[in-house]
């Protein structure tokens, strides 16, 4: 079973378990190409043929033959389309559960001790973060792994609050998110950055620093992280020293936080290296804030099994370099 497209996680009590049901669900599994629950796998993660066939470096053509292969062998379709997504029959629902387990079973197995060549190996790996940090990193590691390790690739998903729950269950390898949170898990510092208030260049405040009225007396633009009512690092301090601010209008997003500050009086605080970059695009000027924000602390945190994965521990290594050149 290729070891690059294999996904991974817990060694749960109720594996054997599910193994058996998807042995008995395969009519004889001797006659069965093991190979194809990697696809599988993959096909019912991602409900998409195209999208399955770049996370395990095939051709749409031959990820569709794999597809008819698969319904062959379980004399169902798998996957069904309804409009113009592509859909779970009830079968499939069934054994994505035991499918995934098993996969990241083998996948442990063979990742005992393996040796990882970079320039070498396909891998593909599944990151959560916030756009400012997509923003900044995607980039560098991208040309980083291009000159180092052309098969391995990267693929950046939208935090969320269940980011820690994501990576015990294998969704995704690596989240990067601020200090403060998922304490218990593997770590390793990536970088730092001030806070720096942003305005639109035209907008009526002129000076380079706000005193405490000015800052208040603005309507402001705030950040709210997805699924839950507290904001960004700077936006809770803010809440924890009594700063009232009037805000009109909130963003999910740090990236276009600066671009919705065109032909308006708002305020919005955003990390200053984010400001800087993009200070000409989205035309607007940073003024210094009235207090001292703590500085935001981006770390890498991912599944403690992955710790003494030679994979891992390779692109974890990279991640610092990247982020330590900024």
């Amino acid at each position: 079973m290729p070891n690059e497209a294999l996904r991974s996680v817990s060694r749960g009590p109720t594996f054997g378990s599910r193994l058996s049901a998807l042995r008995r669900t395969i009519v004889n599994l001797r006659q069965f190409d093991l190979n194809l629950l990697v696809a599988l796998d993959v096909l019912l993660s991602e409900r998409n043929v195209t999208r399955a066939s770049e996370r395990l470096f095939l051709s749409q053509p031959a990820m569709s033959g794999i597809l008819a292969r698969l319904r062959h062998s379980f004399q169902d379709e798998l996957l069904v389309r309804v409009g113009r997504n592509l859909e779970l029959t009830a079968l499939a629902a069934e054994l994505a559960a035991p499918v995934h387990d098993t996969v990241r079973q083998v996948e442990d197995l063979l990742n005992l001790r393996q040796p990882f060549a970079p320039e070498a190996s396909r891998w593909s790996f599944r990151i959560a973060a916030s756009d400012y940090v997509t923003f900044l990193l995607l980039g560098p590691l991208l040309k980083l792994l291009a000159e180092r390790a052309p098969n391995i690739s990267v693929r950046f998903f939208a935090l969320e609050p269940t980011a820690g729950d994501r990576l015990a269950a294998g969704d995704i390898d690596f989240a990067i998110l601020p200090a403060e949170f998922e304490p218990r898990l593997p770590s390793v510092p990536l970088f730092e950055d001030s806070w720096v208030c942003a305005v639109w260049s035209g907008h009526p405040h002129k000076a380079e620093q706000f005193t405490i009225d000015e800052f208040l007396a603005f309507p402001h633009l705030s950040f709210r992280l997805a699924g839950q009512d507290h904001g960004s690092i700077a936006e809770t301090y803010l809440a924890e020293i009594g700063c009232e601010r009037r805000i009109v209008a909130s963003t999910e997003s740090f990236a276009t936080a600066p671009f919705l500050l065109r032909d308006a009086p708002l305020v919005t605080l955003v990390p200053r290296r984010l400001g800087e970059r993009l200070r000409e695009a989205a035309n607007i000027r940073l003024v210094e804030a009235p207090f001292t924000v703590p500085r935001l602390r981006e770390k890498l945190i991912w599944s403690p099994r992955y710790t003494a994965s030679a994979a891992h521990t390779w692109i974890r290594e990279r991640f610092v370099e990247v982020a330590q050149a900024l």
